[in-house]
């Protein structure tokens, strides 16, 4: 994993926080701008995966950046619950932003970081914008050749095995929680912003539309139609983007 791991180029500090639930949890914290992000990855992600580390360096241009491995993943404790228990995660992170003064905190997540920012904003909330970025609305239903891959990790003998070499750990038990598009409609007033690829080799578009429709005002949705799934659409234009929605929600003057 350090092989594959991000250099930041910016200054990158490290802190390490516990979830409500025991489990301990790594990350860093890169910018010092006043307004501030908590990134959260997708399945079988780490916050120093390439493109993740790349891209939460590129949005520390405008935000304090709280990068974090979500549970059973990275250098972070607990077993990987796809969605469920990691809303503990995001709310401990916030935690940390809110405690070193930011006024202004968004969460962004990827995938299965997706699931986990939504339902944490839904049930938990305390956030002031949300974003989901290529995120299933619904536990099942995905007839993809990719989520088919994806199912044979989580659940054969051989996939966990594998799944465990390749640095994630996974938990023994599943209750299905709450699916994001059941409790998205709670965010509200809180703003969301659902952003899919229409060429996600994942998950349909027709997911992010169960989203959209289900949430509340303020909402928005982004489709794009070459932006793939998760991490492949972290490019400079899509960081710039966000921060500038961000900050014309928040009615912050753009600092250019």
């Amino acid at each position: 994993m350090t092989a594959l791991s991000h250099r930041f180029t910016r200054p990158a500090e490290p802190f390490t926080v516990t979830a409500r639930d025991g489990v301990r949890l790594a990350g860093s914290r890169l910018g010092d701008a006043d307004p501030a992000v908590v990134f959260v990855h997708g399945f079988m992600g780490w916050h120093r995966k390439p493109r993740v580390g790349a891209f939460t360096e590129l949005l520390s241009r405008w935000f304090t950046v709280y990068a974090v491995d979500l549970r059973g993943h990275g250098h972070s404790g607990g077993v990987c619950t796809f969605g469920d228990r990691e809303i503990n995660d995001v709310q401990a992170v916030l935690d940390v932003a809110r405690n070193d003064g930011h006024a202004h905190v968004a969460t962004i997540g990827a995938s299965m970081g997706g699931i986990a920012v939504i339902r944490h904003a839904a049930l938990l909330g305390g956030v002031d914008a949300v974003v989901g970025v290529s995120t299933p609305a619904r536990w099942e239903g995905h007839g993809s050749e990719s989520v088919r891959r994806m199912q044979w990790f989580t659940t054969t003998t051989t996939g966990r095995r594998l799944s465990r070499v390749a640095g994630v750990r996974l938990s023994d038990e599943w209750h299905e929680p709450e699916a994001p598009e059941d409790v998205v409609e709670k965010i509200a007033p809180t703003p969301l912003i659902v952003v899919h690829g229409r060429d996600d080799h994942y998950f349909e578009e027709e997911e992010a539309w169960r989203l959209y429709r289900r949430a509340g005002q303020p909402k928005r949705l982004l489709l794009a139609s070459r932006f793939g799934h998760g991490e492949d659409g972290f490019t400079p234009a899509f960081a710039e983007r966000l921060a500038r929605m961000f900050y014309q929600s928040w009615g912050l003057a753009w600092p250019g």
